[in-house]
């Protein structure tokens, strides 16, 4: 899971030196939050998953890359949706 994760986002140094599933997790969570954005200029966390399930599904990743990276991503994405409902 940690290859094809630098993989969909190929070029962003700071995931080079993922190690672990946590790793990922945290950075997901981040990224659905937006909060590497301005908070003017954030996205929702609805808009942030789509976008992700949109790159995942586009990408060349093998189907069960794929279907481990969507399950990741809406497992944090039911997370972070959670909290914003408390």
């Amino acid at each position: 899971m940690i290859k094809a994760f630098q993989q969909l986002y190929k070029g962003r140094i700071a995931l080079e030196k993922i190690l672990t599933e946590d790793e990922i997790r945290l950075v997901i969570n981040s990224e659905l939050k937006d909060e590497f954005t301005h908070p003017r200029a954030r996205l929702s966390s609805v808009k942030k998953y789509q976008l992700a399930i949109q790159r995942i599904q586009g990408s060349e990743l093998s189907e069960e890359d794929k279907h481990v990276l969507l399950s990741v991503y809406e497992e944090e994405y039911l997370k972070v949706s959670t909290a914003n409902d408390v």
